[in-house]
Order: structure tokens, then sequence, then C-alpha cells
């Protein structure tokens, strides 16, 4: 692993503990609001509900972002060391098998097209994530809209 700077590593971790409280927020909330409810009238009931499934599809959406974050850092990182290492077979230094051998030029030529690649493959999930990132923005802004509706 790369050598990370402290003061980052702590900021990481600090960012991490706050996703996780928050996450735990919410669903807190959704059981406290849950238990204490006392539905008098339609139209209260109605709001409630409604904020009940709001605070559920923000929890939902939570515990979406903390499953898909460990997959994006992953495939991040994997990205970079591919090219790195293609960048590094590119620029004639010598690359070296797991064993520790160096690669012919035939092997390096081949290293580098395998690379490249799983350097689009990256590239194309890394894109499919950021899309369903931007969905779901989307969605947040029209549950937003919509508990602004007058009823």
């Amino acid at each position: 692993m790369d050598s990370i700077d402290k003061n980052q590593e702590i900021s990481i971790q600090t960012q991490q503990k706050f996703e996780f409280y928050l996450l735990a927020l919410v669903f807190t909330v959704l059981a406290l609001s849950i238990q204490t409810a006392k539905l008098s009238s339609c139209f209260q009931g109605l709001i409630e509900i409604l904020a009940w499934v709001s605070f559920l599809i923000s929890g939902l959406a939570g515990l979406s972002r903390m499953e898909w974050i460990a997959v994006s850092y992953q495939h991040y990182s994997n990205l970079t060391k591919e090219k790195s290492f293609a960048r590094d077979a590119k620029t004639g230094r010598s690359v070296l098998h797991e064993s520790g051998e160096p690669m012919s030029a035939q092997e390096v030529a081949d290293f580098i097209k395998l690379a490249e690649e799983r350097i689009e493959e990256r590239t194309k999930i890394m894109d499919r994530i950021d899309s369903l990132d931007d969905e779901i923005e989307v969605l947040k802004n029209e549950l937003k809209s919509l508990l602004n509706l007058d009823l």
C-alpha cells in the first residue's frame, strides 16, 4: 500500500466515523418516530408516513453508499496501479514477473496490451458507479420536491 500522510489518514478515519454516525442516526430517528407515532388524523398520518418513507430511503441510500465506497476505492486503486505499470513498461523500464525475473520484449508488449484493456474495463466500471451516484442525486431531488408539495 502506498504511504499516506498521517493527517490525511486521520481525516479519512474521521470522515468514515461521521458517515457511520449519520447512518446510525437516520435509522435511530426512524425507529423512534415509528415507536412514538400517534396517528390522530388522516392528514397527520399521511405526513408521518411520508416522513418514515423519507427516513427509510435516506437510510437505504446511505447503506448502499457505504457498500459502494469500498468497491469504488478498490477499483480506483487498481486502476492507478495498472496505469503506473503500463506507463513504466512503455517508458522502457524493466518489468518483472512475480518471481522477480525480467520479462522479455514480447511479454512486456503483451503486458502493456493487457494492462490497457484492464484500464479501459475499470474506467467503464467507474463511469457506471459515477452514473449511479448521479441517479441517486436525481432521486433525492425528486423526493425533496415531492415532500415540499402542499398537501
